[in-house]
C-alpha cells in the first residue's frame, strides 16, 4: 500500500507506505514543505493508519528543504491524539541535514512531550533499529 502527495506544481512532497517487513508505516518528505502541505500530509498519515493497524511509524525528512515549524502546534494538538488513538505507538523521526528543519523537529519533541514515544534521530538505520526493539 503507498500514497503519494503532491503539491500544486506537481513536485511529490510525500510517500506515504506500508513497510510489510518491518511493520511500520514510512513517511517520505520531501523539498520545502509549506504549512498547508504539512498538515495535509500529516492528515494523509492518519488516513493511512486507518486503513492499516500498525503501532510504529518511520518519519524520514532527511529531503525536506527549510523549516516547518509554523506547523508543531497543530501536529501536537491534532495530529498526535489521532495517531495514539489509532494505535501508534513509537515514531521515529530522521531528521533533516539543515538547522532549520533540525529546529522545527526538536520543538516538534517539546510541544508533543510525552504524550507519544518519540525519538529524533540524524541516522536511519538507528531509527529503524529503535524501531525494531518495540
Amino acid at each position: 500500500m503507498k500514497r503519494v502527495l503532491a503539491n500544486s506544481f506537481d513536485k511529490v512532497y510525500l510517500t506515504i507506505e506500508f513497510d510489510q517487513e518491518n511493520n511500520w508505516v514510512y513517511n517520505n518528505w520531501i523539498g520545502v514543505l509549506p504549512t498547508d502541505n504539512v498538515i495535509l500530509g500529516c492528515q494523509a498519515t492518519i488516513d493511512f493508519l486507518r486503513e492499516i493497524n500498525c503501532s510504529l511509524m518511520l518519519n524520514d525528512n532527511r529531503q525536506v528543504i527549510g523549516s516547518w515549524t509554523a506547523a508543531n502546534e497543530w501536529i501536537a494538538e491534532n495530529w498526535v491524539p489521532q495517531v495514539l488513538a489509532l494505535g501508534l505507538k513509537r515514531f521515529a523521526h530522521v531528521v533533516s541535514p539543515g538547522i532549520f528543519g533540525q529546529t522545527s523537529a526538536a520543538e516538534m519533541v517539546t510541544l508533543v512531550g510525552t504524550q507519544l514515544e518519540m525519538r529524533l534521530f540524524k541516522d536511519i538505520e538507528l531509527a529503524k533499529a529503535w524501531l525494531r526493539e518495540a
